[in-house]
């Protein structure tokens, strides 16, 4: 499902097997290493899912980003900004490819949980550069006293959501469909997608 993946063990599965523990966190730091050298390198383009997962429909049917986790923001922000890095860029990417491939309908715990794979159609959209440091948007008009980094993960996660507006009805059974540009296809809906 992707290329060049820079893999990391989620705060979930992390204490699952206590004598893999210490591996996971290895991992995890190997991870962390990797990504600080493709900041310093520069030219690479990191996609992170700060939400720690898939998203999944809400009760009444609807699809909506989870919230960020501020500690997974806040570690890309200081990556990305350290004197050593490449001038790092932010851009918030909303992604609608939940009928690719949908989760199972309540988290689990357990891997290798059965997964559908369907034909469909997916959207992406990129917003506008968020500028992370303190003179950006997220903190004008905060207390001085406010958590920055809750403040920096939400104003994200909402930018993220504004995209997700523009792309929902790519995972919205029966909703509008924004049409296609001119060097764009939209595939039909396979019977196979569930309707909600």
């Amino acid at each position: 499902m992707g290329k060049n993946l820079l893999c990391v063990v989620s705060k979930k599965h992390m204490g699952e097997d206590p004598s893999e523990k210490a591996a996971s966190m290895k991992q995890n730091l190997a991870t962390l290493k990797e990504m600080q050298t493709l900041l310093n390198k520069g030219g690479a383009l990191i996609w992170i899912a700060p939400a720690g997962g898939r998203d999944r429909r809400k009760p009444d049917g609807t699809l909506i980003p989870d919230e960020f986790d501020p500690q997974a923001v806040e570690m890309m922000r200081k990556l990305g900004t350290k004197k050593s890095a490449a001038p790092t860029h932010f851009y918030p990417l909303a992604m609608a490819t939940y009928d690719i491939m949908p989760p199972p309908a309540t988290t689990e715990k357990e891997i290798g949980e059965k997964r559908i794979v369907n034909y469909t159609g997916a959207g992406l959209s990129l917003g506008a550069e968020v500028d992370v440091s303190e003179q950006g948007d997220w903190l004008s008009g905060a207390e001085p006293d406010a958590d920055k980094v809750k403040l920096l993960s939400n104003h994200i996660w909402q930018k993220v959501v504004e995209e997700y507006r523009e792309i929902e009805a790519c995972n919205v059974p029966g909703g509008k469909c924004t049409p296609p540009g001119v060097d764009m296809m939209r595939p039909v809906r396979p019977k196979s997608v569930p309707k909600f």
